[in-house]
């Protein structure tokens, strides 16, 4: 296991990870920040240099302080062997096992050998897939389709992250509204205000790994192209600063995924979020 510091080495593994897209994207996106201020201090770890299969982005374990904090404790993974991701994972430098942790991806033939691995540690492992969606440019038209209204356009303010806390469906947690803090500050967020000014009647809220994470639209406001004109305007922003729109809607959130879809995102596979639980 090697932690990679270099920069020319941390710019030559992002471009060699974008041609593993959609399955490097959340290590990828992780990259881009890294490589770009690194708010969160992200570590990248690989197998090996320059001959890598597998990539995990996460926190010093020195930040990983509270073993009840899967928001923090988030580990990002990519591999291009499964069967040798084994050994990689096992390494107690790499993975805090001891801890309740959530490890995402985007790489369905990663979930046994991750079962099988968290199985050993003593650790429950509960699997989240949701469908992914990916765009990878920005058409000019796509901004001079957003829906003009009242509602103007802005981005949340960190004493706002109780908003956010109160429905996402990861919410409802002191610990998730320090995170959800620490995002809007940190990333690209885009919300809609009456007016420009008062609370946010939607939003989007990015994190880490350059994922669209974080959605919503007041019940008062849906169906009226929305969340649409918010999705463009925020992949706009990735785009522009270098990172590929990308996130993943709940299978059932039918709004959310035609709201993509009429924002020219594709769904490219699934994203998989495994959370781990000691015993």
């Amino acid at each position: 296991m090697l932690v990679l510091t270099c920069s020319s080495k941390l710019s030559a593994l992002r471009r060699s990870l974008t041609h593993s897209f959609p399955e490097s994207l959340k290590v990828c996106g992780a990259l881009h920040y890294v490589i770009d201020k690194n708010p969160f201090r992200l570590q990248v770890l690989v197998d090996q240099w320059p001959d890598f299969t597998s990539v995990l982005c996460r926190p010093p374990l020195e930040d990983m302080t509270d073993p009840s904090d899967p928001y923090t404790n988030t580990y990002y993974l990519f591999s291009k062997d499964p069967q040798g991701l084994r050994h990689f994972l096992q390494n107690p430098q790499t993975v805090n096992w001891k801890q309740q942790l959530e490890i995402q991806g985007c790489q369905p033939a990663l979930t046994g050998v991750l079962q099988e691995v968290s199985s050993k540690h003593g650790s429950h492992m509960r699997t989240i897939i949701d469908p992914l969606y990916m765009k990878d440019g920005m058409e000019a038209e796509d901004l001079e389709k957003m829906n003009k209204s009242d509602l103007q356009l802005s981005a949340l303010k960190p004493e706002e992250a109780f908003l956010v806390n109160d429905v996402w469906r990861y919410g409802g947690k002191p610990l998730s509204e320090r995170y959800i803090s620490r995002c809007i500050q940190s990333f690209p967020s885009v919300c809609l205000r009456r007016s420009g000014v008062g609370d946010p009647v939607g939003w989007i809220v990015t994190d880490q790994s350059g994922e669209m994470r974080m959605g919503y639209t007041d019940k008062m406001y849906r169906n009226q192209g929305l969340f649409r004109t918010m999705i463009i305007h925020i992949a706009n922003q990735l785009i522009l600063q270098g990172c590929l729109p990308y996130g993943q809607v709940v299978p059932d959130n039918k709004s959310s995924q035609a709201a993509a879809h009429s924002a020219g995102f594709l769904a490219v596979g699934t994203g998989q979020e495994w959370k781990c639980h000691p015993l």
